[in-house]
């Protein structure tokens, strides 16, 4: 197996020129934008600063999803037994908070009697009436609601588009500039990769597997992509988080009867996010998914907002080495290999060195 890729997010913490450098230098081989979280002026500053330092940018496409929008604050607290209304249009000069939902096609969708989750561990609520204005609904479970935060309705089929319009103008925009590297969020059937092929006919597209739909077209999907990427978080949205660990080897197993890469994503490395160590789970998770066959690991919100994007990527770089090593049995015979610059990291690797 060829060493895997490593795959970062672009964001916050990671968006300047000196952070993305860093990062290629690494071991990144994609520097991935969500276009859940930026805008087509972000991508477009992105896109100059990577063909500035020649780094492989990839669009991550929003895709067909239901997202929360909230306005005059972050995040809404929501009560057991209140009633909540989500608004069409947000209230013109309110200064209190209010919840929509895109798209707003959604709107005509939702039928009375829907259980809509808002947020990954947010509320619960139940449709209670539907007004011309907003959606009444009832909380059956308590919890607080972010902004651009996922939604899923768990008792309704919902059939969405497979790109929004901001995603069609994302990849026109590719196309113009030369980027090849494409993932498509929420891939559902080999209809969505013909559409960006028609747009980018030379693009490198990457299907993201997070719903059951993506599942049931596995074979088909491997078929027509480039590659494959398990968004273990979202695809925990529609089907048990006990089950996650034996669907990420099903869908590596797939892929590589398909000879598809398959790219791992979500909780790599959780604690980097604010803490400044990596658990022994975290890293134990990355060997075992390189294990499996996977064709590379994906760092999403470690790199996008976390406290240490370049010590993220350092770990993944230095496990697969230590693992190709570990292959050949080699691996307690490589004693001057040191590549990680984090000072905390530093420390911890060699408190059992002799001084």
């Amino acid at each position: 197996m060829a060493y895997p890729k490593i795959i970062c997010t672009i964001g916050p913490s990671s968006d300047s020129k000196e952070n993305l450098l860093n990062l290629k230098n690494c071991g990144v081989h994609v520097a991935r934008v969500n276009l859940s979280h930026a805008t087509i002026d972000d991508l477009q500053r992105y896109i100059e600063i990577t063909k500035s330092i020649d780094l492989e940018l990839g669009i991550d496409t929003e895709g067909a999803q239901i997202r929360t929008k909230i306005s005059n604050c972050e995040k809404i607290s929501i009560y057991k037994n209140n009633n909540l209304k989500i608004y069409r249009e947000f209230e013109s000069n309110s200064t209190v908070p209010n919840i929509s939902l895109s798209p707003k096609i959604l709107f005509s969708l939702i039928k009375k009697g829907s259980l809509l989750r808002l947020d990954f561990n947010g509320a619960l609520v139940k449709v209670i009436e539907i007004k011309e204005n907003f959606i009444e609904c009832e909380c059956i479970n308590e919890g607080i609601v972010g902004n651009n935060k996922g939604v899923d309705v768990l008792d309704q089929l919902i059939e969405l588009p497979d790109f929004s319009e901001k995603d069609i103008k994302a990849l026109e925009l590719a196309r113009s500039l030369g980027i090849k590297e494409i993932f498509i969020s929420f891939c559902k059937s080999k209809q969505a990769i013909q559409r960006v092929k028609s747009i980018i006919p030379d693009s490198i597209v990457t299907s993201k597997i997070e719903s059951k739909y993506s599942i049931h077209n596995l074979i088909e999907i491997c078929e027509y992509s480039d590659a494959i990427l398990i968004d273990r978080g979202d695809l925990t949205r529609e089907i048990n988080i006990m089950d996650i660990p034996f669907a990420q080897r099903g869908i590596i197993k797939v892929a590589k009867e398909n000879n598809v890469p398959c790219y791992v994503a979500t909780n790599v490395l959780e604690s980097l996010i604010e803490g400044n160590l990596p658990t022994r789970a975290e890293l134990n998770d990355i060997v075992s998914t390189i294990e499996m066959g996977a064709g590379g690991i994906v760092l999403a919100a470690e790199t996008a907002i976390g406290k240490k994007p370049i010590l993220c990527a350092e770990i993944v770089k230095e496990l697969i080495h230590r693992y190709n090593l570990h292959k050949n049995q080699l691996l307690f015979a490589d004693l001057e290999r040191n590549e990680i610059n984090d000072k905390e990291m530093k420390l911890w690797l060699n408190r059992h060195n002799k001084y």
